[in-house]
């Protein structure tokens, strides 16, 4: 089946009309995705692929919301050794394909960018911020989205990723304070694009994630240092 992975049946079914048949869909692609399948990065990109155009034929918006919110799941069915190469395949996905989307189309793509950012997150808590973990992901993310140099990724996935970045890893601690050393781990991506980026604009929407108050109070919180002045992030 990995061979017709962009064509299997459950990758289809997911853009259903009929919530029982989607539901069924996804169920199966977990249970394909959470077993010891050794899959290729050429076989990922062909299931991304198939799935990229099962949401381009979803109506918004409803239908391609609660699409995108459960193809996030997936993330979380997968075993440690798939996180980084399936999020590799998603990301590369999207920004190959980024600039070929119709503006009408434009808010579910985004809006799934969204929700991969957030289930990672949520990934990584759940494997305890496992550090081999967090440096795949970190690799992935400089490579791909947040990468400072590959002009193949478009500046308008770098500026979404951006708006969203702090939000989402802010969300997942749940309003608890963070462990000061995993926040600079999460941060790592948005602080070499601030310092390496070459476009003048993408560096300071970096700069700016970078300054956010909400950070200050995760750092703040693992380290204990409330009475110093906030300069933001890594100073």
């Amino acid at each position: 089946m990995a061979s017709d992975i962009q064509e299997s049946p459950f990758v289809k079914e997911l853009a259903s009309s009929d919530r029982r048949i989607r539901e069924k869909a996804l169920e199966s692609l977990r249970i394909y995705l959470s077993s010891n399948r050794q899959l290729t990065d050429i076989e990922l990109l062909k299931l991304w692929r198939g799935l990229f155009f099962c949401l381009w034929h979803t109506p918004p918006p409803l239908p391609s919301q609660n699409l995108c919110a459960s193809l996030s799941t997936l993330l979380h069915a997968l075993p440690p050794r798939l996180f980084a190469p399936f999020l590799r395949a998603f990301w590369t996905t999207m920004t190959t394909n980024y600039t070929s989307i119709p503006s009408l189309r434009l808010d579910k793509y985004l809006l799934l960018m969204r929700h991969y950012i957030r289930s990672a997150f949520q990934y990584l808590r759940s494997q305890r911020w496992e550090r081999a973990l967090v440096a795949a992901w970190t690799e992935v993310m400089e490579e791909g989205p947040l990468s400072a140099r590959n002009g193949k990724v478009p500046d308008g996935v770098r500026y979404h990723v951006l708006d969203v970045w702090v939000e989402e890893m802010v969300g997942v601690f749940g309003g608890e304070k963070g462990e000061g050393e995993v926040v600079e781990l999460l941060m790592g991506p948005v602080g070499r694009l601030a310092g390496e980026g070459t476009g003048k604009v993408v560096r300071g929407r970096a700069a700016e994630a970078l300054r956010d108050e909400r950070v200050r109070g995760l750092v703040e919180g693992g380290r204990g240092d409330e009475d110093e002045e906030w300069d933001g992030f890594g100073n």
